[in-house]
Parts: structure tokens; sequence; C-alpha cells
């Protein structure tokens, strides 16, 4: 099968909260996991299938790269591109992609401080 993907990914296993955007109904997942991330989104563990399509807010922390050494958060959204069951029995492999990097700014210093993509 041939690559198609813009940006290499990273395995990383980063701290992620994880929020489905329903119209007014929001479901938190609670805190998850990355499996591998690049500039353009992010794959991870889930404990429930999440339908294609469907938009998401996602919070990643890093340890120890705010100010004076506190874990900076790191926020925004997009939607889920694939959903598939994992290898570990009632969990699910969910990749989701966020805006074109360049109109993402906070996307955009996750990535620089991570120092993927470009």
């Amino acid at each position: 099968m041939l690559e198609q993907r813009r940006y290499p990914r990273f395995e990383v296993r980063l701290p992620v909260q994880l929020r489905l955007l329903a119209g007014s109904d929001e479901y938190a997942l609670g805190t998850l996991h990355t499996k591998n991330i690049s500039k353009a989104g992010l794959c991870f563990l889930a404990p429930r299938s999440v339908e294609p399509g469907e938009s998401i807010e996602v919070q990643v922390t890093l340890a120890g790269y705010g100010p004076q050494g506190e874990d900076l958060n790191v926020t925004g959204q997009g939607h889920i591109v694939r959903s598939e069951a994992s290898e570990a029995p009632g969990w699910y492999q969910l990749a989701a992609a966020f805006r074109e990097p360049g109109d993402s700014p906070w996307w955009n210093q996750l990535a620089t401080m991570l120092n993927i993509g470009n």
C-alpha cells in the first residue's frame, strides 16, 4: 500500500485528554495516551469507537515544557479520520487530523516543541 501521509509520524507516548464534540452534546473520554503523532494529527487508543468525521477537542500535556518546568497543555480541535479495533481487547485505535498545519498555531507550537515535521 502506498504511503499517503504528508508528514512523518513519530512514536511518542503523551497524555491526551479527548472530548467528543457532537453539537451541544459533549462526551469526555478522560486521559488517554498518544501512540504516534505528526505535524498534521495523532493516533491514540480509546475505550470506545468514534465515527470518522466526528469533531473532537484534544489537550496534549508536555510534562516540564512550560515556564519554570511546569507542565504545558496544548489544546486544539480536529476530527476523527479512522477508527479500528486494536490488539487490546475492548480498545480502539483512533486517528485524528487537524487543519492544515499553517492554520493551526497551537499544533505548530506542539510540533516545534517535539521537533517534528516541516
